[in-house]
């Protein structure tokens, strides 16, 4: 059974706090877990030639090094820490050009309709309004843009799905993410097409889910 946690993640103070103070150790920690499925994800994209590409949560910019040299991307995220690190990574291993900046999920500067392709990587699990940030996605993208997340879904595995239970209200607690989210009903909610779900660790609870903005 699922037991629904009290969760930090209500508080951008604290999720912007806590990754302010993992993100020099970000990596160290976590970039063997999180790092599954960015290149494939972006594969998937496959963002064509002069397209503008807007990364959500960009964090410390692990996914910078598979985008082609012939696009534009620009990516943000509500951590300063995460977007220091993010910023060398764009020096040494990015092959485009790539504009970072400090921006809320939920509350995009940005113009109706401006990226043709958009990709978010474990974001959606973080933000305090899902349904907000999903909306504000649907909003700068073109008609018809393909979007790319990679993301925590529960696992479907009594096993797996039970030490999920245990662990993640500790990680909610320290504001870093919740699987407290319907995911897939939120896009379907917002009229996603040609929605696809592919797991990319062997656990099976990361996933690669596409889809397109509707046209």
């Amino acid at each position: 059974m699922h037991v629904k946690p009290e969760s930090a993640l209500t508080d951008p103070q604290n999720i912007q706090q806590t990754y302010d103070r993992f993100s020099s150790l970000y990596d160290l920690i976590f970039r063997p877990y999180l790092s599954w499925g960015r290149d494939r994800a972006i594969e998937i994209l496959a963002p064509t030639r002069g397209s503008r590409v807007l990364e959500i949560g960009v964090g410390t910019g692990l996914s910078l090094e598979y985008y082609p040299d012939n696009v534009e991307v620009v990516g943000f995220d509500f951590s300063f820490g995460m977007l220091r690190e993010a910023k060398q990574k764009a020096l040494e291993e990015s092959h485009c050009r790539v504009d970072l900046m400090q921006m809320d999920a939920q509350n995009l500067a940005f113009s109706d309709g401006a990226f043709d392709f958009i990709m978010a990587a474990y974001v959606l699990t973080v933000v305090p309004d899902p349904d907000k940030a999903i909306r504000e996605l649907f909003r700068v993208a073109k008609p018809g843009a393909r979007v790319v997340l990679v993301n925590y879904l529960r696992s479907g595995n009594k096993l797996i799905g039970l030490i999920e239970d245990i662990l993640h209200p500790f990680f909610s607690r320290l504001g870093l993410f919740t699987l407290d989210h319907n995911l897939p009903g939120l896009l379907k909610k917002y009229g996603a097409e040609k929605l696809r779900i592919e797991p990319t660790s062997f656990l099976k609870t990361h996933h690669i889910i596409s889809f397109n903005v509707p046209a």
